[in-house]
């Protein structure tokens, strides 16, 4: 009996002003509306939200890899992500969508993406799917940022 192989990755699609950014829905512990308490100077975090207790950082997934901050709306979300393996178990950070973000099961559908013109340190890929350019965020850098 032969068995089927798949490399599916069920992801969530986080929506931002001018790409999409993929990351697998077990990193993702809740999103929630955006809603910072205290702005922040430092130029790679837009400030804090209290999410069940804990100050988050949150982040502009755009103002880190371009330096340029997107108007957010009544509609943007904050995906409030889980810390890392041996980190402090409250060391939860979030980055912000544009909108709700998208549940999909990515499978060997996707095309490496050689044309981006993204290069950043917070980027550890990018790719196309379904005719859409992606990107791969490196969420232990993301986390690191604060």
């Amino acid at each position: 009996m032969e068995t089927e192989s798949t490399s599916a990755v069920r992801c969530l699609i986080i929506p931002m002003e001018n790409l999409n950014v993929v990351v697998p829905s077990a990193a993702v512990a809740e999103i929630v509306p955006l809603n910072i308490t205290d702005t922040d100077d430092n130029d790679k975090l837009m400030g804090t939200m209290q999410w069940r207790g804990v100050s988050v950082p949150v982040f502009s997934f755009e103002k880190l890899v371009t330096g340029e901050q997107p108007q957010y709306s009544q509609r943007s979300k904050v995906c409030v992500f889980y810390p890392w393996k041996g980190a402090d178990k409250e060391q939860f950070f979030a980055i912000v969508s544009m909108h709700d973000p998208r549940s999909r099961l990515l499978t060997g559908d996707i095309e490496s993406d050689d044309d981006s013109e993204l290069d950043s340190s917070y980027i550890q890929t990018s790719f196309r799917y379904e005719d859409e350019s992606a990107v791969v965020p490196d969420l232990m850098a993301i986390s690191n940022a604060a």
